[in-house]
């Protein structure tokens, strides 16, 4: 495999233009990506492939101490990213994030979480607004990911999500409950952890006809 000169590869790399704008890519930084390139020889990054070097510029910053400046760059560059929430966590978790920044760029501060309304926090994990209005969020579930809740959590909300799903499909269902969660997982974020759900949904004894329609749309 033929080498490409750094030129070349950082052309590759499609940084967005803010990068160098904001002056977020020092020379030692696209060295380091470079000499990681070589190395590896990198056979499979083509194409989006090249976005992983974007990501390795992203947490080369992370590593080290950031500004207050620099972690708002941060948080804007992470919107031109696939995973974007992932990105935005590992801000959320920096030990420079201070808490004025969290709630400027994360709506909430630490002191904040223990008063959390069930509203707020569904709304950070990323509940869609039918599980309040459906009833389907009961309090004992709202308790405990409140208490569990640290910053930069929302980013593995699906695990907050599926446990909810889960403490239903566990019980003797309606087909009117079994219809909410077919809904409700068709309206999840996460597509993957939503498709083995309604799994579990059409295995439900008291799955009806109607329900498994519903899921096949």
């Amino acid at each position: 495999m033929d080498l490409m000169s750094r030129q070349e590869f950082l052309k590759k790399c499609r940084f967005p233009k803010e990068w160098q704008a904001w002056k977020m890519l020092p020379s030692e930084m696209l060295e380091a990506l470079y000499q990681s390139y070589q190395s590896n020889a990198k056979e499979n990054a083509e194409g989006e492939g090249y976005q992983y070097f974007r990501l390795d510029a992203f947490f080369y910053w992370l590593e080290g101490d950031l500004t207050e400046d620099q972690i708002k760059k941060l948080y804007q560059l992470a919107s031109f990213e696939k995973s974007e929430k992932h990105m935005r966590s590992s801000i959320n978790r920096h030990k420079d994030c201070t808490e004025p920044l969290r709630k400027k760029l994360f709506g909430y501060t630490k002191k904040e979480i223990p008063r959390f309304t069930k509203s707020k926090l569904a709304e950070i994990l990323h509940f869609p607004k039918e599980w309040l209005e459906w009833k389907m969020y009961p309090d004992s579930l709202f308790f405990g990911h409140r208490k569990q809740f640290q910053p930069g959590n929302e980013s593995d909300s699906e695990n907050e999500r599926n446990e909810t799903f889960h403490h239903w499909l566990s019980r003797e269902l309606t087909e009117d409950q079994l219809l909410k969660l077919a809904k409700l997982s068709q309206l999840d974020p996460d597509p993957a952890m939503a498709k083995n759900i309604r799994g579990h949904i059409q295995k439900h004894k008291n799955c009806t006809p109607k329900v498994k329609e519903l899921l096949e749309q």
